[in-house]
This record gives C-alpha cells, structure tokens and sequence, in this order.
C-alpha cells in the first residue's frame, strides 16, 4: 500500500491556505443571548471528489466559532472531506483528513474548544458490496487513522469508545451525545442494540439532554435527497429505540437544509452546510451553520442558523411551518424544549464573553 502521509511541505501549505480570517479583518459575527451552553452545528462543507482546500466560507465559519461565538462543544454531523471515490489516489484520503484538520480541527484545538464528528458518506462509507465487504474500505480505514490520535477527544468525556470513531457516546456537562454510524441508510439489528444499550447507560440516563447525531436523517426534507437511500431506514425501530432512550433531538446532516422540525415528538436538527439544496416546499437554498444556546433553568433551547459566508442569522421566514418530507411530515420547531428528567440546572459551559473577546474559563457545578 502506498504512504498515507503527504509531505511536511505541503501540510505546511494546507496549515496556511486554510488559516481561519483574524478576528481584526471582519467584523465580529452576529450572535444572539448566551446560554448555559452552547453548541455550534457545522458539516457538509466538502469540495468536489478529492478537493483539499475548502470553500471560503469555511474558514469564516471557524473564525466565527473560535473568536465570536465561542461554544463549549461543536458538532460534526459529516461530509467533512470529498471521499467516496474509486478514481482517488491512495494517498488522497490522508491529504484530505489533513486538509480538514489545517482548516477546521487544528484552529478548534488551538482556541480550546471539543468537537465531536459523525462520519458521512463521503467521509467514510458504509456501503457494502455483493461479497459484504465495505465498497469504500480506504475511505473508513483513513478515517480510522486520523480520528485516532487522541487529540481528537481533548475536552470531551468518552463514555463508549469501543467502535469509534464509527459510533461512540460523550457526556459535556447536561449534554450526552451518542453517534451513530449513519454514513449509510442501513442500521441493521446489531447496531440498534449497541444504540438501546448506550442510551440505557448511566451518563445517558442522568443527562438534562440527550441527543443522537448520525449523517443520514430519518426523513428527506431537501429536493433530490427526498428517496430511498438519502435517508434512514427502519425508521420505525429507530423511533422506538430514541423514545425509549427519551432523547431530545436528532442531529443530521446530508440533507445539505437548513431546519429544526418536530418528527413524531422528536426533534430533528438539520445542519445546513455550505453548498445548500432548496428545502421541500420552500424558498432558494441557503447554506447555513446552527447555534444551539440551552437555558438550564428553564429548559430550553434556541436554535439560531447564519450563513456561512456572510455570518448573518437567516430570517425566519426562511423556514416554512411544514415540509412534508420523504418519511414524514415535520413542523417547524419555535424552540426546542427537552424533556425534564432532573440533572444540573447551573452548569456553566467552559467559555463565556468578556469584551476582550478572549475565552475565560468558568467554574462547573459540582
């Protein structure tokens, strides 16, 4: 096989292509009232087959996450790098994760800040062939190899590790976060139980909010992702198992909307990205990154989107009341309230705002 590793040259070159633009060059991003604990949402942002450089509005997306909305946790719901390609080099798949980490992980670790990825189609396939081999093995074997390296879970409490980076849990304060391996539309029997089991686990239980990530969504709200395929299957199950599991909010991407709807009493978060599809039933498409902001106290949730490139929120009007997706019929979430179940009420997340600008950390409940 030939090296993964690409030259020290030209990792230098992606480390300073793909810099996030300093605070001092753009006005600060909009923002909105803080919460307990914020959580930026951001994926879908690759290039064509094979890109290593990623479109602008990345970087001013991650400059807006490290220096102006500074989250306690982001989440990567997938499609991160430009896989999914047989026509690729061997030693692409590397090019890519490093390309990704000079972008968008390396600027997170440097400013403090845990994120969390699920693994999407591009990323690393599920997709198996006639003989039950994964058709996309280099794609998950390179995934395998970056996520390793244990920087990955710097501020992050790992409750289940055992298959990661496929499918694994983290607790951050009221937070649990279990990922599944959504990459492709098929959960089979084995990985419905491994989810009932991490939900059943006491991390999960005692948790304000519990949320489950994975890349494909139960229902397809975006034109030409609304069929078999571009969604989850078994979606009867699965509802079942996240009932059980009483969790709060689905987090997804693939769908490349923008949206937070109710589905069957469940909350489904829809990341956006950049490079967007026009939503069923709506107006031109827009790509977006979501702020989550939950208040303890009163049990709530705000889900603000921006556009990436400009870092304006969207306007309300940009999400209609109803889309009646593939799977199902979603209304638009006004906020996102979790189930009471008990847990901290006066956690604080790890950063909050002075004016000058800089992260402070701030004492956690006990």
């Amino acid at each position: 096989m030939r090296d993964l590793r690409i030259p020290l040259l030209a990792a230098v070159f992606l480390l300073a292509a793909s810099a996030p633009m300093p605070a001092a060059a753009r006005p600060p991003a909009a923002t909105g009232p803080r919460g307990d604990l914020r959580v930026v949402v951001f994926g879908d942002f690759h290039g064509p087959y094979g890109a290593v450089t990623y479109p602008a509005a990345v970087a001013r997306t991650v400059a807006a996450i490290v220096d102006d909305w500074r989250p306690d946790l982001v989440l990567l719901p997938g499609d991160l790098i430009a896989g999914q390609s047989r026509s690729l080099p061997d030693e692409r798949f590397a090019e890519m994760w490093a390309a990704f980490d000079a972008a968008v992980a390396a600027p997170l670790r440097r400013a403090g800040i845990p994120y969390a990825a699920t693994l999407g189609n591009h990323d690393a396939s599920k997709l198996r062939d006639a003989g039950g081999a994964y058709a996309f093995a280099r794609e998950r074997d390179a995934a395998a190899a970056y996520w390793s390296a244990p920087h990955h879970r710097d501020g992050l409490a790992v409750v289940d590790g055992a298959a990661y980076p496929f499918a694994w849990s983290l607790r951050l304060g009221p937070l649990f976060v279990a990922v599944i391996d959504a990459s492709g539309p098929w959960l089979d029997d084995a990985e419905l139980a491994a989810l009932e089991a991490t939900l059943g686990n006491p991390a999960a239980r005692d948790a304000m909010l519990r949320w489950v990530m994975g890349h494909l969504p139960p229902v397809g709200i975006a034109e030409g992702r609304d069929r078999p395929g571009e969604v989850l299957a078994r979606t009867d199950r699965l509802l079942e198992v996240l009932a059980a599991g009483r969790v709060d909010t689905f987090v997804a991407g693939h769908q490349a909307v923008a949206y937070a709807g109710v589905w069957q009493g469940l909350e489904l978060l829809y990341a956006g990205g950049v490079g967007a599809r026009r939503i069923l039933g709506g107006g031109p498409p827009r790509s977006a990154v979501a702020v989550v902001d939950v208040d303890l106290a009163e049990g709530r949730v705000r889900v603000r989107f921006f556009d990436p490139a400009s870092l304006e929120p969207l306007p309300d009007d940009a999400f209609p009341a109803r889309v009646d997706g593939f799977g199902g019929t979603l209304l638009r979430s006004e906020r996102l309230r979790p189930r009471t179940r008990g847990g901290p009420t006066s956690w604080r997340g790890r950063h909050t705002v002075q004016a000058s600008g800089s992260h402070v950390p701030v004492a956690r409940a006990t």
